[in-house]
């Protein structure tokens, strides 16, 4: 019985030791995790952003119209073509134009007339499809469209286009000037990396950014402008705000990248010096796309639709869709520049060029390039044309003769 005892003590001195042994084995960093930590967060924490508070209604969405002192009033309704809705007892209604706040409150009033002190509350079911302008320095400029998305994250896509819509948004004042924590002290590592962005789940500039082609080595990211329409019951008009964006591109914070809302205007000036590290860094952070599509025909091996890395060269695309065929002769580029208009270029193609020199320029997403015939391949095919019938003439004589 002694000899059980001391064994039984012998194994608990061991457990001690072990965790003791552990517990000073683990780095101070981690030992945070081993138990629970205070949260230090107020309750104030909770109380909305109010990001929709200048959101403004139009065709496409769709809302839900809780009465709560009546509930049989209580439904959905959908904002038709002529910006109005179905709702009981007052029938169509125009809400085109207003806030969701606004509108709670007309409604209250006009409700007033059938109910005794109305109480009305009013979510979104489903958020419109939106259009918004991006010019500037971006590869595509022009106007971009996003499908619609509702609360239950079922996307509903139109004309083709398969882009989130916001399901929260960022309110700006006019003229204000909104400016990012600065980063520049942030140490590159695994912990300072901005992996859960708000731009997975609703319409935000770089969402439009990315859909415009991405950007380019003299984009100014740090002095981005949207414009927006300011709603009805605030006076109407245009407001602008100031938007630096560099967080997002150094992978550290995405706070800036506001959520989009119909009719935004975005603008990206351009940068007076080159920096080359910018498309690298903006093609890892998911801003730029890494490849571009072209098309190319005539006298080459493999005419069509091609896909080349950005920034490609006409080298690029030639050596994957090549060899040209025998007698080719000059190359034309076709493409619609940043203004709208039509451009041809005639190049003077040397495969030995350094990129982007006359002979060897970059391409552009959409670009069309044409291989014509030589003149010796003109005149080779003009005889061929002209000798065939003669040919096909004198096979038949023979072929007749022979019988």
């Amino acid at each position: 019985m002694p000899k059980k005892r001391v064994l039984k003590l012998n194994f608990l001195t061991i457990k001690i030791f072990t965790f003791f042994l552990i517990s000073n084995l683990i780095p101070i960093h981690a030992k945070p995790f081993l138990k629970e930590v205070q949260s230090n967060i107020d309750v104030t924490y909770l109380e909305s952003k109010n990001e929709l508070e200048d959101y403004i209604l139009d065709t496409g969405d769709e809302l839900l119209i809780e009465f709560k002192n009546s509930p049989e009033l209580t439904g959905s309704s959908l904002i038709n073509e002529q910006g109005e809705i179905y709702l009981n007892r007052i029938k169509e209604t125009y809400v085109r134009g207003l806030t969701v706040k606004e509108l709670e409150r007309l409604l209250e009033e006009r409700y007033g007339e059938f109910l005794i002190n109305p109480e009305i509350n009013i979510r979104f079911k489903r958020y419109k499809s939106i259009r918004v302008a991006i010019k500037g320095e971006v590869r595509n400029p022009g106007i971009i469209k996003f499908g619609a998305f509702d609360t239950s994250n079922t996307l509903i896509f139109k004309n083709n286009n398969d882009s989130l819509v916001n399901s929260s948004t960022e309110s700006l004042s006019p003229d204000q000037n909104i400016n990012s924590n600065d980063t520049s002290l942030i140490q590159e590592s695994a912990s300072t990396i901005d992996i859960k962005r708000s731009s997975d789940f609703i319409t935000t500039i770089s969402n439009a950014i990315n859909k415009a082609g991405g950007i380019s080595s003299f984009s100014d990211l740090s002095k981005i402008e949207v414009i927006r329409d300011i709603p009805l019951g605030k006076g109407g008009g245009k407001k602008k705000a100031t938007v630096d964006l560099t967080s997002f591109l150094e992978g550290t914070s995405s706070e800036m990248d506001i959520r989009l809302f119909d009719g935004d205007i975005i603008f990206i000036p351009k940068l007076q010096k080159k920096d080359p590290s910018i498309l690298p860094t903006s093609i890892l952070a998911g801003l730029t796309p890494k490849f571009i599509n072209v098309s190319i025909t005539g006298k080459i091996e493999n005419p069509g639709s091609i896909k080349i890395p950005l920034e490609g060269t006409l080298s690029d695309a030639m050596n994957i869709a090549g060899p040209r065929k025998p007698l080719s002769g000059k190359i034309f580029i076709f493409r619609y520049g940043k203004d709208g208009s039509l451009e041809r270029k005639l190049i003077k193609y040397s495969a030995n060029a350094t990129p982007g020199a006359e002979r060897n320029p970059y391409l552009f997403n959409g670009d069309i390039i044409a291989v014509k015939n030589s003149v010796f391949g003109k005149t080779s095919g003009i005889l061929t044309e002209i000798s065939s019938p003669f040919i096909g003439i004198y096979a038949t004589k023979e072929l007749v003769e022979s019988f």
